[in-house]
């Protein structure tokens, strides 16, 4: 049953990009989207572990942000323990 309300995620519109950094405690992320930008942190994998696998864990947070499937190229920023991701497809086009 409906209530008339629209979801958060209507509101934040398309993803865009999406930031990776490493600090000494805990992986941060920042994800871009047409309509404003949500940050956080990676509750899993620690702060040490390789940053494939805080960019799997990454994009699966940007997936469920964005409420559906998202293709990201991932590229290492000019600073070290950065990585910008780029939306480089929906897989999911409205209809």
């Amino acid at each position: 049953m409906g209530s008339g309300r629209k979801h958060w995620r209507d509101s934040l519109g398309t993803p865009k990009a999406f930031v990776l950094y490493r600090t000494p405690d805990v992986w941060r992320c920042a994800m871009y989207f047409s309509g404003g930008i949500v940050d956080g942190r990676l509750a899993q994998p620690s702060a040490n572990s390789e940053p494939d696998e805080a960019q799997t864990a990454a994009h699966a947070k940007a997936e469920e942000l964005a409420g559906r499937p998202l293709a990201i190229s991932w590229e290492a920023n000019d600073q070290p323990g950065w990585w910008t991701g780029t939306i480089t497809a929906d897989p999911v086009q409205p209809a």
